[in-house]
Formats: structure tokens, sequence, C-alpha cells
């Protein structure tokens, strides 16, 4: 069987959003990544807001050839395979901007070191113009909880007006919503 990272190529297409290049370099940070279903299917809009940048890169972008990492292959085959809601368009962003693979490469950094303005910015703009807004930022291990609860204070006065979802169960360490690579199985979505 393919794993969630080969079959999410199947159902979907990175998309480039100016001025964003999407180059992966770890200490670089990146705002949005753009992805649209292959065979459109009428489905809705989604913005799916995880912890951090992840490793997911183009192979060869003038190819449009791109290279998705395990979680962002998890969310992609989600979006795609759910039975609640069908997923044409989905917008991956991230509570800091900061783009590591690791959690422990946050340690020790401040929220102005995690996070430019310009992702707040990309975070407004479009969960204001998409159907949903699924949190899914997890626990954040390796962060500090007192960076981790200023950047959600953050975050949720951004999203204000807007209907937040979660996937699946709130985690149990902190009752936070599930991070991406926790959507195991056939979670549901839920209201936050």
């Amino acid at each position: 069987m393919k794993s969630n990272s080969a079959r999410s190529k199947e159902y979907y297409r990175l998309i480039r959003i100016k001025p964003d290049d999407y180059s992966y370099t770890v200490g670089k940070h990146r705002y949005v990544l753009k992805f649209e279903s292959i065979v459109p299917r009428n489905g809705m809009s989604v913005a799916i807001i995880q912890m951090n940048g992840s490793s997911t890169d183009w192979k060869n972008a003038t190819k449009l050839d791109w290279s998705p990492d395990p979680t962002i292959g998890k969310v992609l085959c989600w979006c795609n395979e759910n039975k609640q809601k069908t997923f044409d368009k989905i917008y991956c962003l991230n509570l800091w901007s900061y783009a590591d693979p690791h959690p422990r490469g946050l340690r020790g950094k401040e929220n102005a070191e995690l996070n430019h303005a310009v992702n707040d910015r990309w975070i407004a703009k479009i969960c204001k113009n998409v159907d949903y807004v699924i949190v899914a930022h997890g626990d954040c291990n390796g962060v500090d909880s007192t960076v981790l609860k200023e950047r959600k204070k953050q975050l949720y006065k951004l999203l204000q007006g807007c209907n937040l979802y979660h996937v699946g169960d709130l985690t149990k360490k902190g009752s936070n919503p599930r991070h991406g690579r926790g959507w195991n199985g056939s979670p549901s979505l839920n209201l936050l």
C-alpha cells in the first residue's frame, strides 16, 4: 500500500502563490502552502493551521513536481477521504512561520524569532476567505508553555469572526486541537 505522502500527490497539486517561493530551508520562514484538487469535485476550501513550517518542497519547480512530508501527506489524504466534507482547495498555514521539521528546533526561541508578521497577514487574509478553518497545532511539544500561550492568544485574536474546527479529539495532554500527524483512522471534523 502506498504511503499517505505518495497517495496525496494523486489527489492534490501544489500551487505557487507569489511572493512565497516555497523553498524549504531549516531556520527560514514559510507562510503558506496551497493545494488544489487534481480532479475538482465542487468541494470547499479549507485553511489548516498547524504548528510550524514543514519540509514539503518542490522537487522540480519548473515541472511543478513536489515532495510532501508525512504530515502534509496525511492531512491531504484526510481532506480527500473524509466523509463529512470534500475539500478542493487546501491552504496549509502555521502557528509559527519558522521552518524546522523537528519541534526541538523551536526550543528556547521566543515568538518574535518563531513568527514573522507576514505570517499573521497570510493567516488573516486566507482564513477570512475560506469555507472552513481547522486549527491543528497540537501541544507544540518542545516550545516553552508561556511562548505557546502568548502565540495562541495572538492567533485566536486574528481568527475572531471565523468558525473554527478541529479534527478528532482534543489532545489529552493540553486539550489542544490535534496536530495533523495525529489524524489517525477516520477522525471527524468538530467545532472548536
